[in-house]
């Protein structure tokens, strides 16, 4: 392994200059979040279902696959291996469910997106990502207009769309002086999909686990963007090796885990033929020689995972 850079690159597809923070509610220890903003037409003045339902209408086909923020398209990964047997049967290559994409804006209209996991908890409403995908870190905002897509394949939508009730974030990633990548999580409360299931219910889950170790396998899955066409699950598989110092990360070499991967889970144990696993880590940021790296999930992860659960009851 190489080791990794000083100079380090977002692995989403852009992030822009935004408008000062809005209004967030600190909780008592590490979590800032905000009530998801819905800035589309149709939806001022609405309900809670009509807006829903503009946001919905708003990101059409089209509009979800040019969130890439380019319209080139390129080689896909390897389909070397097998795929999760629940998912339709179009879909090749290593697959999951639970793993989608996540689609949103910039303060300033930009169209963008990330990659995210619905995670397998009580409440059955969260979606895991990295922070930098919903907040744009100290100074920054929050995006606005977000929707989570399980298993989307080429314009392919098996569990339907769930949109953001609630964002959060750690604390330590959206105050401070700069961005905070070794805290560089966060999660989307969602609504349920137009079923009335749940995300875990469509789509299934996976548990997070606290600090992975040196030298244990990942299965990461994600939808890059360019030279990939973010709109298909792009796989990659290897060993875990901590950064160097000053970073207290994971690292893994992914070249193929381009803009747009950010949020893409780091998968233990992952079982090609049943889909199950448990989240280890997740796409945080990357160098120029293919080396993406992790956040640590640690006691201050599992802190915030509890404490999103207990907003997530609020949910109507």
């Amino acid at each position: 392994m190489g080791t990794f850079l000083a100079a380090l690159a977002v692995a989403a597809t852009g992030l822009a200059a935004g408008t000062p923070a809005q209004a967030a509610t600190p909780d008592t220890v590490g979590v800032v979040r905000s009530a998801a903003v819905i800035d589309v037409p149709g939806a001022e003045g609405g309900t809670a279902a009509q807006k829903q339902q503009a946001l919905l209408d708003y990101w059409t086909p089209e509009r979800v696959r040019r969130a890439t923020g380019s319209q080139q398209t390129g080689p896909e990964a390897p389909a070397s291996h097998r795929r999760d047997p629940r998912i339709a049967a179009a879909v090749s290559g290593p697959h999951s469910t639970a793993v989608g994409k996540l689609v949103f804006e910039h303060a300033n209209g930009k169209p963008d997106h990330c990659s995210a996991t619905a995670v397998d908890s009580d409440s059955e409403i969260l979606v895991l990502t990295a922070a930098h995908c919903l907040h744009e870190g100290p100074g920054g905002t929050w995006t606005k207009n977000v929707v989570f897509i399980p298993a989307r394949h080429d314009g392919s939508e098996p569990f339907g769309r769930f949109t953001a009730w609630n964002v959060a974030t750690s604390s330590l990633w959206s105050s401070g002086a700069k961005p905070d990548w070794e805290h560089d999580y966060g999660m989307v409360i969602v609504n349920d999909n137009s079923k009335g299931q749940t995300v875990v219910d469509a789509a299934g889950g996976y548990q997070i686990v606290p600090d992975a170790r040196t030298g244990e396998k990942v299965s990461i899955m994600g939808y890059s963007g360019p030279p990939y066409s973010g709109e298909r699950q792009v796989f990659c598989e290897d060993l875990i090796e901590p950064t160097v110092p000053p970073l207290n990360m994971w690292q893994v070499e992914c070249p193929n885990m381009t803009p747009g991967s950010s949020g893409s889970p780091w998968l233990l144990d992952y079982d090609y033929d049943t889909g199950t696993g448990y989240i280890g880590g997740l796409n945080s940021v990357s160098d120029t020689q293919g080396f993406m790296a992790s956040p640590r999930f640690d006691a201050r992860m599992g802190e915030f995972v509890g404490l999103v659960e207990r907003i997530a009851e609020a949910r109507p």
